[in-house]
């Protein structure tokens, strides 16, 4: 088996794993339903219903199908793609304990929500949107996936905006603590280094 079959088949396993998370944390979230103090309102509070599926389908569906899969080697480019998706299975993993019942798959804010600013989120804003997008990055440069690779600028404007969607939410319900919080933090990229 080459280097490139065994990547394919991990970013189809990873893939096929949060397919199944999300699922799961999607009945969760319906079945417990905690009273919800702000939403997305308009068009806005669609977006993530679109995002979720194609984030975790879209690109599963490219890798197993082989759409737009280069056939080379390039070994150091999959690597990097590995490396992209071990810090994504991180930040998850280290999103959903920080957030525990809080980490629901919608941008919204809770009775009693407190705004979080301890582990991933000491180094950026949205550590969630950030492994996602980490991800889909790391699964297009570890299969070679160009249709994934030309996707890629659309799944970013997608996460950008449901990033601001719940930054007004997060900005209405703690105001000048919340302001203050995301001018010291990139939205997608951690800073390591303090000013």
């Amino acid at each position: 088996m080459t280097a490139a079959e065994v990547l394919r088949s991990y970013f189809l396993g990873l893939y096929a794993i949060g397919v199944l998370i999300t699922v799961i944390a999607v009945v969760v979230d319906y079945v417990r339903s905690a009273p919800v103090e702000r939403r997305p309102e308009g068009a806005g509070r669609h977006l993530l219903a679109t995002l979720v599926p194609s984030a975790t389908l879209l690109p599963l569906l490219l890798i197993l199908l082989r759409v737009g899969e280069i056939d080379a080697e390039w070994v150091p480019v999959r690597l990097l793609g590995f490396a992209l998706s071990l810090y994504a299975a991180g930040m998850e993993l280290w999103v959903a304990l920080t957030l525990g019942r809080f980490l629901v798959p919608r941008a919204v804010v809770f009775e009693g929500h407190r705004l979080t600013t301890s582990g991933p989120y000491r180094l950026l804003r949205h550590p969630d949107y950030s492994a996602i997008l980490a991800l889909w990055l790391g699964a297009a440069l570890g299969t070679l996936n160009g249709g994934l690779l030309l996707l890629f600028p659309l799944a970013v404007l997608g996460w950008w905006t449901e990033a601001r969607l719940e930054e007004q939410l997060l900005e209405a319900k703690f105001g000048e603590a919340y302001r203050v919080y995301s001018c010291s933090r990139l939205r997608f990229i951690p800073r390591l280094l303090e000013d």
